[in-house]
């Protein structure tokens, strides 16, 4: 339907600008009115040009000084790199020779179709620079508020790999310059290599280039290193098949993390053969499936055949490769020169040195020695463990033969600048597998594995610092519900009763801990536990926060909880652990220098609290303060003194992960590093199944001691204590209670406090009391007779000051003393119900109640209530009513203890969590006989 124009005005006719006005007149149109567009033409003119030339500039600063595209084919791949150790050790050459360049017309075409479909789908068909997946990858970026999409095409990581120098791949600050090059270049290499044959020269610069992992540079060496196939011939033994092919391309991204040989386990074939099979949920696996998803939706493989590749079993060829000192440290160094150079192929190619933090002779090779104890007693005789690890050695290690122990790992860190000094991933990395014992799983840097109660010292710190509790606070050790629905039993299963925290954390008691935790507030402990730079397993990363944190339930890197310990034994400075110390070109340049481009060490808490924990932990390793451990686990000093250093044990209740970490003293000059070691020695199984029966205190406590004794003496390490830092104060302090002493204190000892939190209270735990005779409950005004008081006239009872013949107390204030532990807990109902039924069951048998190794209770335990005023009337006359009512006797009325019972809890959930393969640990497991944890 048509439609009538509308007038513009309705009585005016517009005719080059002019308008008619009411009169008739003609109007011109003000000055200013008139110029305006004109103003606003020119300032958009001048804008534009200064935007353009502002491009110019910008291109001109970027491509000013590029290299000429051409030398992307003179590229030099025969100089490799090498890794040498802090004390100049040659461990590892990343040598090119290991490489074997093909023409594009001997890669396979499976291979081509993977690699593509792996790196850059759009590869075909884009200039080299895919412009849609930047503005992809930009848009997920900003979405996630981080780093998780890149954009480079081949062509992009040909130029970065060919083209650009070692200091700008290196230099964090220099980003947006290496993109913006990457892109300019790329689109050159575009240019100068078109169409299809251009993209096949490129693709085959590439593949010939990149690193796969295994040691194996280029597509040729990775098929040959993994499978053992000569991709270059042509028979069928030889061919690649879809799902060998979709692993190799995946490979690319990550390679040192997704090498599928330190996954694979041994196996027997369908011929009864042994091979090495890759797990259907190893990492390399998982990229596989998104390479074969990929490749089917590009339409270079159908469903089926993406389904069948799936399904393939993955048989990786032995490993044929040169052998590496310290193989673990060597590959961790690998993934860490991949993050500070921005990619592992400059390893490869740019003919560097690193210089890594490894004291080989100093540390390492002891390290390896003491690190495999868990191989050698299963492959080894008696006669050559003896040999090798000496008869007193043997004492222990035949207690761990037969117990389904088959791996274990150390790593020793000085905490004063954060060098690893030794690091042993696995037994032996080049032993023979199994699925307990996978040679090539590194514990140490990249496995999740729990710290059981190795975590504990991080949970008392974070007390100590925010005030919640101190040395001397105390806990009853008594089983119940920590939280609704969840509770935890000490591990050999007992009950002692009053504990207090330096008793608890010395042998590593479950309760008092939980309770302590949820005293100070759950998301305060993981909190601090992040700020020691602990990180959480992943698949556990949504249940951190529970109540039996403390007993380590949660995987962590065992280097990180070396750093927390480091950071403990440092006074509260965090050095972080790192692995490289400088890397230079193949001309001497520097492109990074630890000392110069890593963040410092930083304070991340007091060193008070820390040196509370330290004070605590020294005891393990002193016969004098530990009768249980000190014994066995005390370092020997000079002339035949003792050397002073911490011990924390882990065990999981499941016995997967046992664990024991401790450290020297430092010297008192903070800038001065020498002997300032923590070590952290794990004993398990790689595949998560369970030890028989053997707790951290028998197995990793020993490796741990021996080893820390022999790198001592080795290097002359002076014996040195713990310095105290100001802000510390001792105070005697009631032994049971730990209040100040009161007027009924029979034992007391000296502890250590942070100045600004020592006891203010004398002890209120001991008291005199009376109990009522029928219920036999807490004596107060207005209840019946008091139990052993003598008759009184007509046969009536009356108080008295005299005592029954049984000597229990008949008059409240002047009887014996009694323990009164029944209100101690008040302030947590489900903690003081569980403390009431074990006062009931023991009154009256202290004797029985097991204690070791803590002190003996110094008196009775008083009952858990008090009576009821009136529930039962008292045999004393009462008198006749009167207007003034003589005055009855009446016995003194118990004192209520003035103690502040601990704060309500934080709420937190309460069953130990469950992640993936990594299994639940909540307390530690209970011997027989007792044992510390």
């Amino acid at each position: 339907m048509s439609r009538t124009p509308r007038p513009r005005n309705r009585g005016a006719t517009y005719r080059g600008g002019l308008s008619a006005g009411p009169a008739g007149y003609s109007r011109r149109a003000p000055a200013s009115a008139a110029a305006l567009p004109a103003i606003m033409l020119g300032s958009f003119a001048l804008l534009g040009a200064a935007l353009f030339a502002g491009v110019i500039a910008v291109y001109a600063a970027y491509t000013g000084g590029l290299p000429d595209v051409g030398q992307v084919e003179n590229f030099q791949l025969s100089e490799g790199s090498r890794i040498v150790s802090a004390d100049g050790v040659e461990l590892a050459t990343f040598a090119a020779e290991q490489r074997r360049v093909i023409p594009y017309a001997q890669i396979p075409k499976v291979m081509v179709d993977a690699q593509v479909a792996a790196e850059d789908q759009t590869f075909w068909t884009n200039p080299c620079v895919d412009f849609r997946g930047i503005v992809r990858a930009f848009l997920q970026n900003v979405s996630a508020g981080r780093q998780v999409s890149g954009a480079s095409t081949i062509c992009q990581q040909l130029v970065r790999m060919r083209l650009f120098s070692p200091d700008l791949l290196a230099d964090p600050h220099r980003q947006v310059e290496r993109k913006l090059k990457e892109a300019i270049l790329a689109l050159r290499v575009g240019e100068r290599y078109p169409g299809e044959q251009g993209k096949q020269k490129l693709l085959e610069m590439y593949v010939n280039q990149v690193y796969y992992g295994n040691n194996a540079y280029g597509i040729w060496a990775a098929a040959h290193a993994y499978f053992g196939k000569d991709i270059t011939r042509t028979d069928a033994k030889d061919k690649l098949t879809v799902a060998e092919a979709a692993m190799l391309a995946g490979l690319v991204r990550a390679p040192s993390q997704l090498d599928p040989s330190k996954a694979a386990v041994r196996e027997k074939d369908s011929k009864g053969r042994n091979v090495l099979v890759v797990p259907s949920d190893a990492d390399a696996v998982r990229v596989q499936g998104f390479v074969l998803d990929q490749m089917a939706q590009q339409g270079y493989i159908t469903a089926t055949q993406r389904d069948d590749a799936k399904a393939e079993k993955l048989v990786i060829a032995p490993s044929q490769g040169q052998r590496y000192r310290a193989p673990h440290f060597v590959y961790a160094v690998r993934a860490a020169a991949n993050d500070l150079l921005g990619g592992e192929n400059l390893l490869d190619s740019g003919g560097l040195t690193v210089t890594t933090t490894l004291d080989y002779r100093g540390y390492q090779v002891y390290a390896e020695k003491w690190g495999a104890i868990a191989y050698d007693m299963n492959h080894l005789s008696d006669r050559a463990l003896t040999a090798k690890y000496g008869a007193a050695a043997m004492s222990w290690i035949r207690q761990l033969q037969h117990r389904n122990i088959n791996n274990d790992a150390l790593v020793t860190i000085n905490y004063r600048t954060g060098a690893v000094l030794a690091y042993v991933g696995s037994a032996n990395y080049y032993g023979t597998a199994t699925k307990a014992f996978q040679p090539n799983y590194d514990v140490v840097g990249t496995a999740y594995r729990q710290a059981g109660s190795a975590f504990k010292p991080i949970t008392y710190s974070t007390g100590f610092e925010v005030n919640a509790v101190t040395p001397a606070s105390m806990f009853m050790d008594v089983k119940g519900e920590m939280v609704p629905g969840y509770s935890v039993p000490d591990a050999d299963g007992q009950e002692r009763g009053p504990v207090r925290l330096r008793d608890a954390l010395k042998y590593s008691l479950n309760i008092p801990a939980v309770k302590t935790q949820q005293v100070i507030g759950t998301d305060r402990v993981v909190a601090q536990a992040e700020r020691y730079g602990l990180r959480w397993d992943p698949r556990q990363a949504k249940e951190v926060a529970v109540a039996s944190l403390t007993l380590g339930v949660i995987g962590v890197h065992q280097i990180d909880l070396a750093g927390a310990y480091g950071a403990i034994a440092n006074g509260g400075v965090l050095a972080r652990p790192y692995l490289i110390q400088k890397i230079t070109d193949r001309g001497g340049k520097v492109i990074y220098d630890h000392n110069a481009d890593a963040p410092k060490p930083e304070r991340v808490i007091s060193s008070q609290a820390t040196y509370l924990v330290t004070d605590i932990l020294a005891d393990n390793t002193d016969p004098q303060a530990n009768p249980w451990w000190g014994p066995r686990f005390a370092l020997p000093g000079a002339n035949g003194g003792r050397r002073p250093a911490t011990l924390k044990t882990g065990t999981t209740n499941d016995f997967r992960d046992l664990q024991a970490f401790g450290y020297l003293a430092a010297d008192p000059d903070p800038k001065k590093s020498q002997g300032a070691i923590v070590t952290g020695v794990w004993v398990g199984n790689s595949d998560f199944s369970a030890i028989s029966h053997v707790f951290a205190a028998d197995g990793p406590t020993f490796v741990w001691h021996d080893y820390m004794a022999e790198v001592a003496a080795h290097n002359k390490l002076p014996v040195r204590d713990f310095v105290r830092p100001d802000g510390i104060v001792e105070k005697q302090v009631d032994a049971i209670s730990g209040m100040l002493p009161g007027p009924h204190t029979t034992h007391t000892i000296t502890e250590v406090f942070k100045a600004d939190n020592v006891p203010t209270e004398k002890d209120t735990l001991h008291i005199q009391a009376g109990i009522e005779k029928v219920s036999g409950k807490l004596w107060q005004p207005g209840c019946g007779d008091l139990k052993g008081a003598s008759p009184g006239p007509s046969g009536t009872s009356s108080p008295s000051s005299s005592a029954a013949p049984s000597g229990v107390a008949v008059v409240v204030g002047s009887g014996p003393v009694y323990l009164s532990l029944g209100d101690w807990e008040s302030a947590h109902k489900t903690w003081m119900d569980a403390d009431k039924a074990w006062i009931t069951r023991w009154r009256g048998k202290e004797g029985g109640i097991p204690r070791f190794p803590l002190l003996a209770l110094d008196a009775p335990l008083a009952p858990a209530e008090k009576c009821t005023p009136g529930q039962y009337p008292t045999s004393t006359p009462t008198p006749s009513p009167s207007p003034t009512p003589s005055a009855t006797p009446s016995a003194t009325v118990a004192p209520t203890p003035s103690h502040t019972p601990p704060g309500p809890p934080t709420p937190t959930p309460g069953p130990s969590p469950t992640a993936g393969a990594t299994p639940t640990a909540a307390p530690t497991a209970v011997p027989t006989p007792p044992a510390p944890p």
